[in-house]
Formats: C-alpha cells, structure tokens, sequence
C-alpha cells in the first residue's frame, strides 16, 4: 500500500467539492483509496506534466505523482481547467 501526501491546492479542492458535491466526493474517495492500493492503472501525462499521471472521474481529472511508496496527490478540476 502507498502512502498519500496531499497538496494544500487538492485538500481546499476536496472540502469544496464535500460541500457542493457529497456524491462526487464519495466517488473521489473511493479513487483514492484505489490508487493507494494499486496505481498502476493510469494515463502518465506527457510534455510539461511529465512525472505525472490522470484519473477521470466524469469529467473531472484528478492528477497526481507516484514517488518510491508515495502519492502525491496535485489537484482535481474538471476537465477544461485541468491540463
């Protein structure tokens, strides 16, 4: 199992997203949780993302770096405002 680090942009993202959309963030968690137990089923993003990697949830991206046994948790937008 990985350990998750959150950045402080991603923690703000998910206490509004709680908020405004309680579904969402349920599906958000239980990606999360996912990843942490096996992240190796993702897109790993090119050019001047490079080392990172997407999940779609909808149409909202979730980004996020894998290091040693770390996820670094970037950000989550919806896909216009994502990349």
């Amino acid at each position: 199992m990985y350990e998750a680090v959150f950045s402080e942009e991603f923690k703000s993202q998910l206490t509004k997203l709680k908020k405004k959309d309680p579904v969402m963030y349920a599906r958000t968690e239980k990606k999360i949780k996912d990843l942490l137990l096996e992240p190796m089923h993702v897109k790993h993003l090119r050019n001047v993302l490079k080392g990172e990697q997407r999940v779609h949830l909808g149409s909202f991206v979730l980004r996020f770096q894998l290091e040693e046994n770390r996820l670094y948790f970037i950000t989550f937008k919806h896909h216009d405002e994502a990349y």
